[in-house]
């Protein structure tokens, strides 16, 4: 049975290693993380991918059509996670809805503890800079579709819990929210941690719980703060 058994692994792992749209898929995920969509030549992924260069058409019909299907294998995971983290503290919390914390924490855990591969790395972190910086018409579809309907669950919970912040501020502070988490998670990857370096081994950008708990308190700060007066009609100062 267990010769059998190792039989039907090694034949799945082979069936899987002959699969070109896995093959160029992956590929592809390496090549965008690395270089961005723009300097991602279809000829550097189909050699990654061991594949004709027609490959890319065949399979997907454009370079784009490939994007949002390493857009979907990458973010899909993160997303539905954080959407059941937050499902889960808005059950528990009942009609009074969770707290600032529970909200902050559901946002943040799995944003921390799905970015980081085997090696330390954080790969999700690196593709999400690359859509941010470098908007495309496809990536842009891929996160109103997709990504946004999420974005305003948490919206919803953050003014739920937050009655004296009107909803321009809150969406300022989600913003500072997401790129404080991602500032942090590229600085905690092994070769580059910048803040170990100046802590002298003080802070553990290894060690996951931590992070979560330093973002959550200094995020819950930020969301906490009094609320943000200023005229969007005010002209600004000459000098």
């Amino acid at each position: 049975m267990v010769k059998k058994a190792r039989l039907a692994d090694t034949a799945s792992s082979t069936e899987k290693a002959e699969d070109p749209r896995a093959r160029i898929i992956a590929a592809a995920r390496e090549v965008f993380i690395e270089q961005s969509f723009d300097l991602a030549t279809v000829r550097e992924i189909t050699l990654r991918a061991d594949v004709n260069l027609a490959a890319i058409n065949y399979y997907f019909g454009s370079k784009d059509e490939l994007i949002s299907e390493v857009l979907n294998l990458m973010m899909e995971p993160y997303t539905n996670a954080r959407l059941k983290a937050l499902e889960a503290c808005e059950a528990a919390a009942g009609e009074e809805g969770p707290t600032v914390a529970a909200v902050v924490e559901a946002l943040v855990r799995p944003m921390v503890r799905l970015s980081r591969d085997q090696s330390g790395a954080r790969p999700l972190t690196r593709f999400l800079l690359q859509v941010r910086s470098r908007p495309r018409e496809v990536t842009t579809r891929f996160f109103i579709r997709r990504v946004d309907p999420v974005v305003f669950r948490f919206i919803d919970a953050f003014a739920k819990a937050l009655p004296a912040l009107g909803r321009r501020d809150i969406f300022w502070r989600y913003n500072f929210a997401i790129g404080t988490v991602m500032q942090v998670l590229i600085d905690s990857e092994p070769a580059t941690s910048r803040l170990k370096q100046l802590s002298g081994g003080l802070c553990d950008t290894t060690d996951d719980e931590q992070i979560i708990a330093q973002l959550v308190s200094f995020v819950c700060a930020g969301f906490s703060a009094p609320a943000v007066h200023s005229s969007a009609s005010s002209s600004p100062r000459r000098a």
